[in-house]
Formats: structure tokens, C-alpha cells, sequence
């Protein structure tokens, strides 16, 4: 698109907004998107914005917002960016426009990669085998025990007396006791790793960090995002849900309700670098190295 038609499109949507009396920050508090890309649009610098597909759909929120009709906008000035999602530098997924002119972004993923298809098998293959393992040296302790209490009974059938017979009793009372404790002690211990969240290590790709074997306690677990100045960002489950959508502000956090049966969530952000992630305690680095528009996948094992 050329930067005359750039220029035509801001120039219509400031007009309208003048007509009807609003400002910026108006149009900001409608359209959820932020004063600095709603001043862009005006001025036609459209490289200012997130990327390619944040053309049209920035263009169509804020003529829905002045009261223009989006579509004869979009179709009258083509903003260069398809009406289906793409896949550019950014890693953007699908998005649709509803009724209300508002974007929706992230509804659907991308046909994932064998490699990514792979990795995430991998983990689960580990785990059975680890299983299988743990089965066999199970079966090798029960069958030595088994082995040295018959030697033992073998040894021991010549008659004892009452007092042999009491100190045994309460040799194996104690030793059932100390057991019992012992086994408390291990199960409250497993518990308590059970409850912890551990990440794991992060790989970057393109513009996104991965997050493969991130370990969460059954149950729903906090999200809690936080930032130093207004970053904009999307996050969505397995199943494509939103799980929240909008802008983080220094004096707004969001806690990010985790669902038990999410196996996954994609967090989309506009403006990475004052941005930070925590979940269950633990801080997330999103490892984007200044870059602005960024992606950060994580895959539960629960």
C-alpha cells in the first residue's frame, strides 16, 4: 500500500473522529487499542503498528468505533494484509472481527511441524518407559524379599521359647511402625513436589519462546502478569478459548485463571519488553531479546 493511501486512510478516520467531538484517549478507551497506534494510523504511518495483519484489523476497529462502515473502509483503501490469518515474522494465528468491531485474535493454531509434533510426544514416551523401569526393579525387590524371607522361615523351625516369641512381636510391631512413618514421610514429601510448579528450559524460535515441560499440580493454577507501562496481550488454551484478552497496566496486573484441564496455553503480546509472567510463584523469561511483538508457547504435564 502506498503511503498516499496511508494518508487517506488516517486522514478519514481523524475527520470522523473530530466530527463527533472525541479524542484519542477516547477512541482508546473503546477500541482497547493504544493511543500511540490510534495516533499512527492518523499520521499513515502504518509501520508503526505490531505488524501486517494489525493493519486492517486496527483500521476496522477504529472505523466501527467513529461509526464508519469497516467494511466499505477496508474495501475502498485494501490495507495490503488478507481478510484470512497469515503466518509472517511475528507467528500470528488466525483472528476474526465480530459484530461489535472488536478483534479476535489466536482462535485458531497452526498445523504444528513433525518436529514440534515429536517433542511433544517425546516427554510422554520418556515417562512410559521411565514406568516400565520403575516396574521391573519393583519386581526384582519383591521377588529378593520374598526369596530371603523363605530362606529365613526355613532356618527358623526349630521350637523358641515365649520370650523369643514376645521380643519378635515387638521387634515387628516397631518395624511396622517405623515403616508406617517412613512411608507418611514419603507420601507427604511427593505431595508436596506434586504442588510445585517447575518450568523447565525455554527455546527460542523466530519470535517465540517454548516452553515443553512445564510440570503443573492438578488443579487450577494463577497466572499473574504484570508491567511497567501498557502492554497489550491475548491468551488461549488448547481448545483455542481466551483466557484473557486486553491491556496489562502498571496499576492493573491480571491474574490469568489456568483451567486443571488445559494442556497447554499461547500468550500473544504486543509490547513484550515491559512485560513479566508469573506462574504459580515462578517468574517466566520470555527471552525476547528487545523484540516487541512476541509469542510464548507452554505445554503442561500435569
Amino acid at each position: 500500500m502506498s503511503e498516499e493511501q496511508n494518508q487517506e486512510i488516517g486522514q478519514t478516520l481523524q475527520d470522523a473522529r473530530i466530527e463527533k467531538g472525541w479524542s484519542l484517549d477516547d477512541i482508546q478507551q473503546m477500541t482497547k487499542i493504544q493511543k500511540r497506534y490510534l495516533q499512527a494510523i492518523e499520521n499513515g504511518q502504518f509501520d508503526q503498528l505490531p505488524g501486517k495483519f494489525y493493519e486492517r484489523a486496527f483500521v476496522r476497529q477504529y472505523a466501527g468505533a467513529v461509526g464508519l462502515d469497516a467494511d466499505e473502509i477496508v474495501k475502498n483503501f485494501d490495507t495490503g494484509a488478507p481478510e484470512q490469518p497469515v503466518v509472517d515474522t511475528a507467528d500470528l494465528e488466525a483472528a476474526r472481527v465480530d459484530s461489535d468491531n472488536i478483534t479476535r485474535t489466536g482462535m485458531h493454531r497452526e498445523t504444528e511441524t513433525p518436529v514440534e509434533k515429536t517433542r511433544q510426544v517425546m516427554p510422554k514416551v520418556l515417562i512410559a518407559v521411565a514406568a516400565v523401569v520403575a516396574i521391573g526393579i519393583i519386581w526384582a525387590l519383591v521377588s529378593a524379599v520374598s526369596g530371603t524371607s523363605k530362606s529365613e522361615s526355613n532356618n527358623s523351625s526349630v521350637a523358641v521359647s515365649s520370650s523369643k516369641v514376645e521380643s519378635s512381636e515387638s521387634s515387628s510391631e516397631a518395624s511396622s511402625s517405623s515403616s508406617s512413618e517412613k512411608a507418611s514421610s514419603k507420601s507427604s514429601s511427593s505431595e508436596k513436589k506434586s504442588s510445585q510448579v517447575s518450568l523447565g528450559e525455554g527455546t527460542v524460535s523466530g519470535q517465540s519462546v517454548s516452553y515443553d515441560k512445564v510440570k503443573l499440580p492438578n488443579k487450577t493454577e494463577t497466572m499473574k502478569l504484570s508491567t511497567t507501562s501498557d502492554a497489550w496481550l491475548q491468551v488461549t488454551d488448547n481448545n483455542g478459548t481466551a483466557l484473557y484478552q486486553g491491556t496489562v497496566s502498571q496499576a492493573n496486573p491480571v491474574d490469568v485463571q489456568i483451567p486443571e484441564a488445559a494442556t497447554s496455553i499461547h500468550l500473544q503480546i504486543g509490547d513484550a519488553t515491559p512485560l513479566k509472567v508469573e506462574l504459580g510463584g515462578k517468574n517466566v523469561p520470555l527471552k525476547n531479546n528487545g523484540a516487541t511483538v512476541w509469542n510464548a508457547y507452554m505445554q503442561f504435564q500435569r
